[in-house]
Order: structure tokens, then C-alpha cells, then sequence
């Protein structure tokens, strides 16, 4: 007696395997399709050479409001614009374990154009003073003062 799984028998579920590949293959082909979708705008930065800028804000609020008035806004107008993308954000504590400062990491595609794009956005978002852009060019570390 053959015991190998001929492809129309049914496995433990009562599926036929053929269907169950059909439904693998269309399900791959699905995910990949959105992926790719998805990544031409996450990737537009990183797909080409580009600098990464550190910009701190003297603004002690939480995460999900970080998000909201500072990364989503930045990262739309960047990508608009093609100049980069936020790529991430995080908080900067205190010892009692308050939030101090935060930050929202950036990856511009032309630091000429890039850095005086950022410093109107976050004047127009509401920066506080004190808030400044960080980042490396030729070898160089800099920081730029939202507030001049």
C-alpha cells in the first residue's frame, strides 16, 4: 500500500491538499503584492544614500501624542516633498522616570533642502525652543536650533 499523499486526497481537516496549495499560493502572492505596495513609500529614503538627523524636542509628551503631533505630520510632508521619511521616535526620561524630552529619528534624502524643510515644519507643528536638528555631514557633527 502507498502511503505518500497523492495531490486530491484529503489531509486531517478534509481539505484537499490541492486546494490547500491553491490557497497558500494565492495567499503569498497577496502578501508580497501589499508588501511591495507598502514598501515603495517606507523604503523612499533608505533606498537611496541618505543622512540621518536626530531631531530633539523639548517637549515632554507622551508617545502615541508624539506620534500624532510630531512623527505622522513630519513623515507625510517628507515623503510629499521626497526628501526622506521619519523612521523612528522615543523619549528621553527623567531619573523619576517622567518624560524630559523626546526625539523622532529622520533620514533625509538631501540634507541642503532637508534641513531647512524640517525646521519651517516643526516651527509650523509648534516646537518648543530649545528644540534643535542633530545630525553628521563630511565627517562633521552638527546641531541646528529650530529657533534661531
Amino acid at each position: 500500500m502507498d502511503r505518500s499523499v497523492r495531490q486530491n486526497e484529503r489531509v486531517n481537516l478534509g481539505v484537499p491538499v490541492n486546494a490547500i496549495a491553491q490557497f497558500l499560493v494565492v495567499l503569498a502572492v497577496l502578501a508580497l503584492s501589499a508588501c511591495a505596495t507598502t514598501r515603495t513609500d517606507a523604503t523612499l529614503a533608505t533606498s537611496t544614500n541618505t543622512t540621518f538627523v536626530f531631531v530633539k524636542i523639548t517637549d515632554p509628551i507622551p508617545p502615541l501624542e508624539r506620534a500624532r503631533k510630531y512623527e505622522d505630520p513630519l513623515d507625510a510632508a517628507l515623503k510629499a516633498e521626497r526628501l526622506g521619511e521619519v523612521t523612528g521616535g522615543g523619549s528621553q526620561l527623567t531619573k523619576e522616570g517622567k518624560i524630559d524630552w523626546i526625539g523622532v529619528d529622520v533620514d533625509l534624502v538631501n540634507l541642503e533642502s532637508g534641513i531647512p524643510f524640517l525646521k519651517r515644519k516643526l516651527l509650523a507643528i509648534g516646537a518648543p525652543r530649545g528644540s534643535s536638528l542633530e545630525y553628521q555631514t563630511q565627517g562633521k557633527k552638527l546641531q541646528v536650533f529650530i529657533h534661531d
